[in-house]
């Protein structure tokens, strides 16, 4: 997470290597995110900024979400926006030489879907776009889930990241 919010409120900006950055699209989307299949849900990464990034996944058989003959519950598509936001920002920590940070989800606002399900071998894509983030490892990011670039679903993600090096569970 690159911007943070002062004391003062203010934005302040921490640096990050916008060309490292950019040359991450061609990464395993394992190297951003601490989990591993099968909780790894989104196949691949296509876009990382400064403030946002987008990832794509197609529901194969072998999604552990799958609901047989319907596909995988929109729901769990708070899941996927939560872990684009979770490449979001292991590629900012990597651009910078960190390691992927822990992070956790904190809670989901207006999350709306225009679907019940996400189809069995449709393919969709999930992006996430920073809104604000303090100092303290706090964000918020607006993320949409589109199929064939149509807005299905939508809504607003709070996360916390740890700093560097710092763990949930000291």
């Amino acid at each position: 997470m690159p911007a943070r919010t002062g004391g003062n409120g203010q934005r302040e900006s921490r640096p990050v290597n916008r060309e490292a950055l950019g040359n991450m699209t061609r990464l395993p989307v394992a190297d951003f995110v601490l989990h591993s299949k099968p909780m790894l849900l989104p196949d691949r990464v296509t876009s990382l900024q400064a403030d946002s990034a987008v990832c794509e996944w197609c529901v194969q058989d072998d999604n552990v979400f799958l609901v047989p003959g319907l596909g995988v519950p929109a729901y769990i598509g708070i899941e996927y926006m939560a872990q684009c936001i979770a490449v979001h920002g292991g590629a900012c920590e990597r651009a910078n030489g960190f390691p992927p940070p822990q992070g956790l989800l904190l809670g989901t606002r207006h999350f709306r879907s225009k679907v019940p399900y996400f189809v069995q071998g449709e393919t969709y894509q999930v992006q996430c776009r920073q809104l604000a983030a303090s100092l303290d490892g706090m964000a918020s990011f607006d993320c949409r889930i589109l199929k064939e670039h149509e807005v299905i679903a939508e809504g607003r993600i709070s996360v916390l990241q740890k700093p560097h090096g710092e763990s949930f569970d000291e």
